[in-house]
This record gives C-alpha cells, structure tokens and sequence, in this order.
C-alpha cells in the first residue's frame, strides 16, 4: 500500500487518527454537556412552575378567608392580584 510505504503519509494518516478520535472525544462531551444543561433547565422550569402554583395557591386561600369575612370582591382582587372571575369562582 502506497501510504505506508512513505513515512509522511504515515505520520500524517497516525496524526489524522489521532485527530478524529480527540473530534469523537470532544463531541462526546459536548453531547453530554448539553445533556446536562437540558437536565437543569428542566429542573429550573419545574421549579419556577411549583412556585408560581405555591403563589398561586397562597392568593386563592387569602382570598378565600376574605370572602369569609364579607369582604367586597374589588378589595380582595387589589389585596389578592386575582381576577373577579376567580374570585367568584371561590363562592360555587
């Protein structure tokens, strides 16, 4: 075979080798890097998410107890941030 009969090709086709496994390695790592990345940005969305439902639920129960005590709907939905629907929702 013409290539290892010539030293520089030889050592070109050795470096070559070299070359595309530190390409494998390195796109490995990658992959897993972004593996990793995706896992915590799945992570933080489902944390946002269970804090945004905590919020959620502290406003419908505040506004619960201030339906309990007779308080007029506009006041509970400034006190609350909630909307009139889903503070009448409370009432059914």
């Amino acid at each position: 075979m013409l290539t290892t009969k010539n030293p520089m090709v030889q050592k070109a086709v050795a470096k070559l080798a070299v070359l595309s496994e530190d390409e494998q390695t390195r796109m490995l790592a990658e992959s897993r890097q972004k593996l990793q990345w995706d896992i915590a940005a799945g992570k933080q969305a489902a944390e946002e998410k269970g804090r945004e439902e905590g919020r959620t639920e502290g406003r419908l129960a505040v506004a619960r107890k201030l339906l309990g005590r007779n308080r007029p709907i506009e006041e509970i939905m400034e006190d609350t941030g909630l909307s009139k629907d889903e503070i009448r929702s409370l009432l059914h």
